[in-house]
């Protein structure tokens, strides 16, 4: 394999080219763009490494002439730590990937790794070799073909060749998740683990224990070590759901952990290296979250390299029919009743609703109406009957003057847990059971408090 580095200063430039030759690739070094376009076409080498700051333009430059020759050769971009945001320009502008300075052997020996594999042919080219146009109804576990949903496989299919921390952001229900999942099936990292961290549904007490792992005799009931999700996930991904819900204390312990990429278990001393992909997610405003110092700004900078925002059912109201279908097909292939299509009525049901719980609503409103009809169709009135029900209603707009909210009592001594589920019962019973005005209210999400119902074993 045949690399170009592209550096303008000479001792930079020189030594990584040394050190891409020590690794057992053919390699040569130009100091601007105008010579690195020259030796595009005359070398047709199959990698550039490209510094963005040149003289006579940037890394961009690189990457727009590399396209335009024809020729498949694959730019990675070189950046500090200040300009991350414009290496993701470069990546969305058709960059492969990009290496952080000061540069890491570890990480340049990985990206020529994979690079080599996909120039040869290998199983490695398979994330590479996906087409910027998803397949029929959709891409990976993803489904839908409107415009927005277009924008999203694009961008997912370019940050999942690279190993940039994704932040994705979006309401309840968009499918975060699968988004996640998405990533990490069309990354190099697919025969690895993916790991998923709901960040508010671990109990405070736990919360370091089941992210770093724990040595035996850590604390009270650690009879045993055990393993983290960071060392679950070695090698793969790791995903964390609702990270704006991490505590505070655990913000600084993970922060040091994503710049130091090492990690100790609770109670243990032997430093365990990191090697895993991260890709966070908020159903919540992280600016205003930053803002009210309820979430690091620095924490968030590490996190928010990639940021990309999912569009509510709202936005996206052309996918609801092929969405209803692939629902219908998941249920008919579990529940062998014989259902194969929807009536035009009951189409135009949901296609007309407001949808405030967005795909994951749309997915329990099918589900309901296949039980509520007969086959062959899914019938309208089971449609209407479930869209008008109370559970699918728009929640009601939040009242934050009510001075009627009723006192939590509180003693000295009990515990967290224990104040945590007076408090959310005590909410509950106020709003009547609205789980949605109850989340606004407590400034959690609605995955929190559904899985803190869980946890307390209260009625849902």
């Amino acid at each position: 394999m045949n690399v170009l580095v592209v550096e303008d200063e000479p001792g930079a430039r020189e030594a990584i080219v040394e050190l891409v030759r020590e690794l057992g690739y053919e390699a040569s070094g130009v100091g601007t763009v105008a010579d690195a376009s020259d030796a595009i076409v005359r070398l047709r080498p199959d990698v550039c490494i490209a510094d963005l700051g040149l003289p006579d333009g940037d890394g961009l430059d690189v990457v727009r002439t590399a396209k335009a020759t024809g020729h498949d050769c694959a730019v990675v971009v070189l950046t500090g730590r200040g300009s991350v945001r414009s290496a993701v320009e470069a990546m969305k502008a058709g960059a492969h990937d990009f290496l952080l300075k000061p540069l890491r052997t570890s990480q340049l020996a990985a990206a020529l790794a994979h690079l080599s594999e996909r120039h040869e042919g290998g199983r490695g080219a398979l994330a590479e070799g996906l087409p910027e146009a998803p397949a029929e109804g959709g891409l990976a576990g993803m489904v839908g073909r409107s415009a927005p949903m277009l924008e999203v496989y694009r961008l997912l299919t370019r940050v999942a060749r690279s190993n940039a921390p994704v932040m994705i952001t979006g309401e309840s229900g968009t499918g975060k998740e699968v988004a996640a999942s998405t990533v990490h099936l069309l990354s190099r990292r697919a025969g690895r683990p993916f790991i998923a961290v709901n960040c508010g549904a671990i109990s405070p007490t736990l919360v370091e224990s089941e992210l770093f792992g724990h040595e035996k005799g850590a604390f009270t009931g650690a009879d045993r070590r055990r393993a983290g999700t960071f060392e679950m996930a070695n090698g793969g991904t790791l995903f964390l759901d609702e990270v704006t819900e991490m505590p505070p204390e655990l913000q600084v312990k993970f922060l040091r952990v994503l710049e130091t990429r090492t990690f100790r278990r609770v109670g243990g001393n032997e430093e365990l290296d990191m090697d895993i992909r991260l890709i966070a997610s908020s159903n919540r405003d992280l600016a205003e979250a930053v803002r009210r110092e309820t979430f690091r700004a620095d924490l968030f900078y590490r996190l928010n390299v990639f940021p990309l925002r999912l569009p509510s059912l709202r936005e996206r109201k052309d996918d609801i029919p092929l969405l209803a279908s692939h629902f219908l097909s998941e249920i008919e292939m579990k529940e062998r009743r014989g259902f194969s299509s929807f009536e035009p009525g009951a189409l135009h049901a949901l296609a007309t609703h407001s949808w405030p719980g967005n795909v994951r609503e749309l997915k329990n409103a099918v589900h309901r109406a296949y039980v509520l009809s007969d086959p062959p169709g899914i019938e309208a009135e089971a449609a209407e009957a479930v869209l008008s029900d109370s559970g699918t209603a728009e929640p009601r707009p939040l009242a934050r003057d009510e001075e009627a909210w009723p006192a939590v009592e509180v003693r000295v001594g009990e515990t967290l847990q224990a104040v945590e589920k007076k408090l959310l019962t005590a909410t509950l019973l106020a709003v009547k059971g609205d789980k949605r005005v109850a989340a606004e209210l407590l400034g959690v999400s609605l995955k929190t408090v559904y899985n803190k119902l869980k946890e307390y074993q209260l009625e849902t």
